[in-house]
């Protein structure tokens, strides 16, 4: 259904960048042998240092999806979630969800809008004959 997922991650200097790492693979349950993680140094508003993690896969997506979308639905119910999907996707078929960074490197999996760690799985390209 999905071709990769693209995870991307706000690290703030006040934060720990390993941890934050660590923590967002073993909530999705990925090796770093099946990831390709890039950094990406920049700034914020008032020139505080941020880093960028944007880390991609192509491996397994299907059950990464799936088990988002079912530790999701027991947080919040299948209607509100499913409402949640209707609204976050693009015309190309691609599920955007937005994931509370802190809350994450708690093990809890719950939306957000703020300081969020984006999740977006992409959907494959159709093949024509």
């Amino acid at each position: 259904m999905f071709s990769f997922v693209d995870i991307s991650i706000l690290v703030h200097a006040t934060e720990d960048e390993n941890k934050i790492l660590n923590h967002t693979l073993e909530s999705f349950k990925l090796s770093t042998h099946v990831v390709t993680i890039d950094r990406v140094k920049t700034e914020g508003h008032w020139k505080n240092p941020i880093m960028r993690l944007n880390i991609t896969t192509s491996f397994d997506i299907d059950r990464l999806y799936d088990d988002l979308c079912n530790q999701l639905r027991i947080s919040y119910g299948s209607e509100d979630f499913d409402n949640y999907l209707k609204n976050n996707h693009d015309e190309k078929g691609s599920v955007y969800v937005r994931l509370d960074k802190q809350k994450l490197c708690l093990g809890n999996l719950l939306l957000s809008d703020t300081d969020a760690v984006r999740v977006v799985f992409k959907k494959k390209e159709k093949i024509e004959k």
